[in-house]
């Protein structure tokens, strides 16, 4: 979306936000490598000439010049709300894990039930659907020594087998960052074989990608990330540091968390990578991008995607993009259809005191709308600059995060009831809500 927040970053703020990042096979250097809603720019420290926060835009994370990709470095300190999760290692170990892993699978399906083990029986109905992805992209020099040819970058990731091709393959779902700018990609199911993947699509917006082997994998059975609750069971599923088909295990932490990013290379400030995410302490780490989370029925409820982190690794917490989210992308790129993102079409930021007094308004809560952008749903609808939306249909609006998150939650062409402060009274506004135009992406 295009909205900015004017969030401060406290000084002692956690350097990164780490996303799981692909990894590099052992013989190439290694190419290395997002409450209610609060804003990850405070997450990360602001440049000492940062200035005031921005306002908050629904410009595309895309955009960014700051933003992670691929190949992504592990070791390597960023300035970003989030790290991808993708690695640097792979190699002999984590062929033997997979093997290993896929025959615990079959024998554990029939000894273990979820009274028993329930982390080792969701794991044994979802690690047959869960594959490594190998990816090669550019040639590189560095670290090399002077006049050494350049050699391939590559990473590893996960995926997700999630639909039955047509002519008997399998589409697969995995992260953005793991695929984007690969030159070849290689898919390992628990199995151990390898096979050749083409890529479907990408959404960088929303860091979702697909790509399609021409052999059969089981497909994920589907839960509903929409009926989780915190503190409920959840299970990762990934290839962390090369190491396929690794299980861990933990607990939804929180829902509906927003993850922005504020780097020192974005003059225009806030983004939004991840919005509506689910924050769980199960570990994650660089190459469980893409990975499956599940849930104690091994059921798929969302795709792993970052990690908090000031280390490049599993701090106990990471984010995973709901599934209700990522499939919704992903049948739409299956589809070859453009991927939708709903957009309201305002710039703006949090009400302040001063703002709030201005307005009118009993206390400083509220989006306060500083910029309308035309022929989107904002527009249509008759917002204007100097309105502050207080809530979306029943849900409150406290923050321009919250309003950002209410809205990525609808689907393009949805209408919705906004309530509205204008000329110190409040109105109500209903509006369709429209996709991102391709200008601002």
């Amino acid at each position: 979306m295009s909205d900015h927040t004017n969030d401060e970053v406290p000084p002692d703020a956690p350097e990164v936000i780490a996303p799981v990042v692909p990894q590099a096979p052992a013989e190439v250097p290694a190419a290395v490598t997002p409450e209610p809603v609060a804003s990850a720019a405070a997450f990360v420290p602001a440049p000492p000439d940062a200035g005031p926060a921005p306002l908050v835009t629904e410009a595309s994370p895309s955009a960014t010049p700051g933003r992670p990709r691929f190949p992504v470095m592990l070791g390597v300190t960023l300035a970003v709300a989030c790290i991808l999760v993708a690695t640097v290692v792979g190699g002999v170990a984590g062929v033997a894990a997979s093997r290993w892993y896929g025959q615990a699978g079959h024998i554990t399906t029939s000894v273990l039930t979820s009274a028993d083990e329930p982390v080792a029986a969701a794991a044994a109905v979802a690690l047959p659907s869960v594959v490594n992805i190998d990816v090669t992209g550019s040639t590189s020099s560095s670290g090399l020594p002077g006049g050494h040819p350049d050699v391939p970058t590559g990473g590893t990731g996960s995926g997700v087998a999630y639909k039955s091709t047509s002519d008997g393959g399998t589409y697969i779902v995995t992260n953005d960052h793991v695929v984007a700018g690969a030159k070849s990609i290689v898919v390992t199911p628990a199995d151990g074989n390898h096979y050749d993947a083409t890529l479907v699509g990408t959404d960088p917006e929303t860091d979702i990608a697909v790509v399609r082997i021409s052999q059969v994998v089981p497909v994920i059975s589907v839960g509903d990330s929409e009926k989780l609750v915190v503190g409920q069971m959840v299970v990762a599923i990934g290839s962390p540091f090369g190491l396929q088909h690794s299980v861990s295990s933990g607990v939804v932490s929180a829902l509906h968390r927003s993850i922005t990013t504020n780097s020192s290379a974005d003059a225009t400030g806030s983004v939004y990578p991840l919005v509506d995410v689910i924050q769980t302490d199960a570990a994650i780490n660089p190459g469980n991008s893409g990975g499956a989370l599940i849930d104690r029925e091994g059921r798929l409820i969302g795709i792993d995607s970052a990690i908090y982190t000031d280390s490049g690794s599993s701090a106990g917490i990471g984010f995973a993009i709901p599934e209700k989210t990522a499939l919704r992308i992903a049948d739409e790129l299956i589809s070859g259809t453009k991927a939708t993102h709903p957009f309201l079409g305002v710039e703006g930021l949090t009400v302040s005191d001063a703002e709030a007094n201005r307005l009118g308004l009993a206390k400083a809560e509220g989006a306060l709308i500083k910029k309308v952008f035309p022929d989107t749903g904002a527009a249509k609808a008759g917002l204007k600059v100097d309105d502050v939306v207080l809530a979306v249909g029943d849900q409150p609006v406290r923050t321009m995060d919250d309003l950002i998150l209410q809205i990525r939650r609808t689907s393009v062409g949805d209408t919705v009831s906004l309530k509205v402060w204008r000329n110190r009274a409040e109105i109500t506004i209903r509006m369709v809500v429209g996709d991102k135009p391709a200008s601002l992406t």
